[in-house]
């Protein structure tokens, strides 16, 4: 029986498998996916409660951060001006002021993030029914696995669907989210850094009748000494466009076309470019729990809830932080050992 069983292997479980490793316990974890850390790569890791990099300090000891004050701008009538815009909640996690951004490249730091825990992981591990009197979890590909204490690190929403038993915590289940959006990251590398800010910047552009807006972001070059820059942009569609594959390609075409108008030196400085496609995020609204043990045994360890008195105002990976300190320090208490 694994004592600690891990459902999820993105940046939550990852975070939840590093504060184990931590501890010295072992774990057991699952992912449904080809790889680890795979919502890594839609965007970018940045903290705003100076609680969370501390703790992110002490287990990731070589990774190094920084904080970033200047206003997140946006692009109009070609001046940088600071945005004033009415955002919605996918956006606002890209556009948080201050805030704290690992100094190295997201590729160097995933992989020290992984490190010491990546082998911990099986790949293609889809678990599509947990049955709390057995404490045994069941993946779609007939493989089982019992457990002593389940670490939930993906949505809220399967939980519930994939347990079978009554919850030790009352908590409404998400509502359907209709005007949910699709999210876009085209994710450019390039030979100089084109556009550099610090902060995140706005570029609206239209695409048919619809007014859209990409978020960019620069990333820290890939190595040291490295003239290879990375440039990353962030697209929310509505349903619409987020459903229809032909239209997200329209829409990048769309904004590539204008940033290429707009930015002369982009076209000569790309190396490549790669696109991630989310037909569906998440908002980040958070419900309030009594608790993170939502079964008896299994514990939610996400962004979608959070417990009286945590602050809410962060990114949600302040939350996922918290959250992550939060069931370490319930599963150790004395009377749980």
């Amino acid at each position: 029986m694994n004592k600690y069983l891990i459902v999820g292997g993105g940046i939550t479980g990852i975070l939840m498998g590093k504060f184990l490793s931590h501890r010295g316990f072992t774990f057991q974890g699952l992912e449904k996916s080809k790889q680890l850390g795979k919502d890594f790569s839609f965007g970018q890791l940045r903290f705003h409660q100076d609680n969370s990099i501390g703790l992110l300090k002490n287990i990731f000891q070589s990774i190094e951060w920084a904080k970033v004050d200047g206003q997140p701008l946006e692009r109009k009538k070609g001046e940088w001006i600071i945005t004033s815009s009415d955002f919605i909640d996918e956006e606002k996690a890209f556009l948080g002021n201050p805030f704290y951004r690992p100094t190295a490249n997201s590729e160097v730091v995933l992989n020290e993030m992984k490190s010491g825990i990546s082998a911990s992981f099986l790949i293609e591990k889809n678990v599509e029914k947990i049955e709390l009197e057995t404490r045994k979890a069941y993946c779609q590909d007939g493989s089982e696995f019992e457990f002593e204490n389940l670490l939930w690190c993906a949505d809220l929403k399967t939980l519930f669907k994939t347990v079978k038993g009554n919850p030790k915590i009352s908590i409404k289940t998400p509502k359907k989210q209709e005007d949910s959006q699709g999210g876009i990251h085209l994710e450019i590398e390039l030979s100089n850094c084109c556009i550099p800010l610090s902060n995140s910047f706005v570029f609206p552009f239209r695409y048919k009748d619809y007014k859209l807006r990409a978020i960019g972001i620069n990333d820290q070059p890939q190595g040291e000494g490295s003239q290879v820059f990375k440039m990353h942009w962030l697209v929310f569609v509505e349903r619409e466009l987020a459903e229809d594959r032909e239209e997200v390609a329209k829409v990048i075409r769309a904004l590539k076309r204008e940033l290429l108008k707009e930015f002369e030196d982009l076209k000569s400085a790309s190396l490549r470019e790669k696109i991630v496609f989310q037909p569906k995020v998440n908002n980040h609204s958070s419900l309030e729990t009594k608790g993170l043990e939502l079964y008896p045994g299994i514990f939610y360890v996400g962004p979608e809830v959070h417990l009286p008195g945590s602050v809410t105002t962060g990114s949600p990976l302040d939350l996922v932080i918290e959250n992550c300190k939060r069931v370490e320090d319930t599963l150790f208490q004395p009377a749980a050992l």
